[in-house]
């Protein structure tokens, strides 16, 4: 089996090191790892660093981070897809982890959970994956995506099927495609963190909050129920749920919402 890492990058020097030496860690000599960069134009290094670690490189201007990974997904050898931000890792095991949950459900993705880590990689908490009985329905209502494109994977077939993601959505095309996913099947469910996810003031839903707010809406009316009580269910219920079951993640969020609320510059969780 072979699995295609995608990693789109631009000027991402910061943290690439990490994120490629993590991908490495997770050898294993039941599957090849594919791990490819697609490069929008780097300056900073960036190009350098993955041409010393022999990855294999796409250069060249794109439509944004989502028609990168789909260039890196569709030009790539592997069975199953998944894709990693130059500024997040892979924490040791993960693959193993999702070609075990894969080969043993028989479903065309899998979703793991997430650690949150700050630019320094202390931990900020964690992020169970998604229930398995979260339809597209519901998952619309939340108004923010709960499948963690770094801890998902698609099998090539699924991905292709589906076109991959939708470049109309420069934010929230994880969040529209996983939504199309779901409407497709259930993924098989990986409860613990898989990836850890770097909040920088430079991920895409702080810089472009207002555009991400806006898609999250195309999203819901796209494929949420068209009930206003039915919605206000949906998302509550969710709400409850992640907070109960990742209790950690619950107390951190609470106590950045209280900071933000006196220093507008701290970053909020979801």
């Amino acid at each position: 089996m072979i699995i295609t890492v995608v990693t789109p990058t631009l000027n991402g020097a910061e943290f690439l090191g990490a994120c490629i030496a993590s991908v490495r860690r997770n050898c294993h000599p039941s599957y090849e790892i594919d791990h490819v960069i697609v490069d929008a134009g780097s300056t900073d290094g960036t190009i350098e660093i993955a041409r010393s670690a022999g990855l294999r490189i796409m250069q060249g201007k794109d439509k944004g981070i989502f028609d990168a990974i789909n260039k890196g997904s569709f030009n790539s050898r592997g069975d199953l897809l998944g894709f990693l931000g130059a500024d997040d890792t892979m924490l040791d095991g993960a693959l193993l982890k999702i070609v075990t949950a894969y080969t043993r459900s028989g479903r065309g993705w899998v979703v793991g959970g997430i650690r949150w880590i700050d630019g320094r990689g202390e931990s900020l908490g964690e992020l169970a994956a998604p229930p398995i009985w979260m339809s597209a329905r519901m998952q619309a209502c939340l108004g923010w995506n709960p499948v963690m494109h770094m801890s998902t994977y698609f099998s090539r077939e699924l991905f292709e099927n589906l076109g991959g993601f939708n470049i109309d959505y420069k934010d929230a095309g994880d969040y529209e495609l996983f939504a199309r996913a779901l409407q497709r099947e259930p993924y098989a469910r990986v409860a613990a963190p898989l990836t850890c996810f770097r909040r920088t003031g430079a991920n895409n839903s702080v810089v472009n909050a207002r555009r991400a707010g806006r898609e999250a809406r195309q999203v819901l009316e796209s494929f949420g129920p068209r009930s206003h009580w039915e919605r206000a269910f949906w998302k509550q219920f969710l709400k409850c749920w992640f907070n109960l079951r990742n209790p950690g993640w619950m107390v951190r969020k609470m106590g950045r919402a209280v900071r933000v609320r006196y220093d507008p510059a701290a970053q909020p969780y979801f």
